[in-house]
């Protein structure tokens, strides 16, 4: 940073933002907050930081604006309108997003701030409240190289590692909604997977061992490598033709203790629709393709062709 401390304002104090504006506070940037219920700015005015009465108020202290908030409609209603950041910012100044929000949001933002010779940079944040507080976030971020340069140094205040994904903001934040849905994928396979294993009465510390086991076995970075690149026909350690077989005695085994398992009902439809396309002794994780072909993906389904014939 400059002998001169960048003035940074930080727009929304929960659970996450209070240690984004913790940790900026500390690296000894000049600290302005803001957040609905003025109560969560207090501990921030008692060292040092000031306190501002809107979101306009807040941006025109700042060379910087981050806001950490629900979701799109916050995001937008805190920077739009009479009192919002926009009608704050000077030209020039930066407006960082660490919230969760929609790719379609954060293009809409990108291009308002454009209008008012503003930035907006996507900075959307992966991490629960300790590593909030520890400065050990994952922050994804995207945006004009001009803008991201000039935003490090306060990213970094709060991020353990940082992931550039392009000048795209909705690039960003596409980014956050695949690791959310793949995290929240998990932990409903886990919740069905434990319902399953007590009810065929499996003590349920046993097989939460064999999954810590199992979530780092070296099968795990092939199978992602193969459904990236498509890899099916090499390497084959099961195939869909065997697989299919385990599923349905997955779904037979369930029904017999009255649990539905609906992520195995899914994936024997995909092995199924897969058969149909003759991919039966490819490897079994060729289920996966299946997604791609029904959202109409061409490249990959070209690929199809090629092995199978099919159409």
């Amino acid at each position: 940073m400059s002998s001169i401390p960048l003035s940074v304002a930080c727009i929304g104090l929960g659970r996450i933002g209070a240690g984004i504006a913790r940790n900026i506070q500390v690296s000894g940037c000049r600290l302005t907050v803001y957040n609905r219920d003025p109560k969560k700015t207090e501990s921030f005015i008692a060292s040092g930081a000031a306190r501002a009465g809107t979101p306009r108020e807040a941006a025109a202290a700042a060379d910087i604006v981050i806001t950490c908030l629900m979701d799109d409609n916050s995001v937008l209603e805190n920077t739009k309108g009479p009192d919002g950041i926009l009608a704050g910012m000077r030209p020039g100044a930066i407006h960082i997003g660490t919230s969760t929000i929609s790719p379609s949001a954060s293009t809409q933002l990108a291009g308002l701030h454009a209008a008012r010779n503003t930035h907006y940079v996507a900075a959307p944040v992966l991490g629960r409240m300790d590593a909030a507080a520890a400065g050990k976030l994952l922050t994804f971020v995207a945006g004009k190289p001009e803008a991201i340069e000039r935003s490090l140094p306060i990213i970094e205040a709060y991020t353990a590692k940082i992931i550039l994904t392009g000048d795209d903001p909705a690039t960003a934040s596409s980014l956050k909604l695949v690791m959310n849905f793949f995290g929240v994928s998990l932990l409903d396979l886990m919740g069905q997977a434990f319902v399953f294993a007590d009810k065929r009465g499996l003590k349920l510390e046993l097989v939460s061992g064999i999954f810590k086991e199992l979530l780092h076995h070296p099968a795990m970075p092939e199978y992602l490598d193969k459904i990236r690149t498509g890899n099916f026909g090499n390497d084959i350690g099961f195939t869909l033709d065997g697989g299919l077989k385990d599923v349905q005695l997955m779904l037979n085994a369930a029904a017999e203790v009255h649990v539905p398992i609906p992520n195995a009902s899914v994936i024997r439809d995909k092995f199924i629709t897969a058969q149909a396309y003759g991919l039966g002794q490819f490897d079994w994780s060729v289920f996966t393709e299946v997604t791609r072909i029904n959202a109409g993906e061409k490249v990959r389904l070209e690929a199809v062709k090629v092995h199978t014939g099919k159409p």
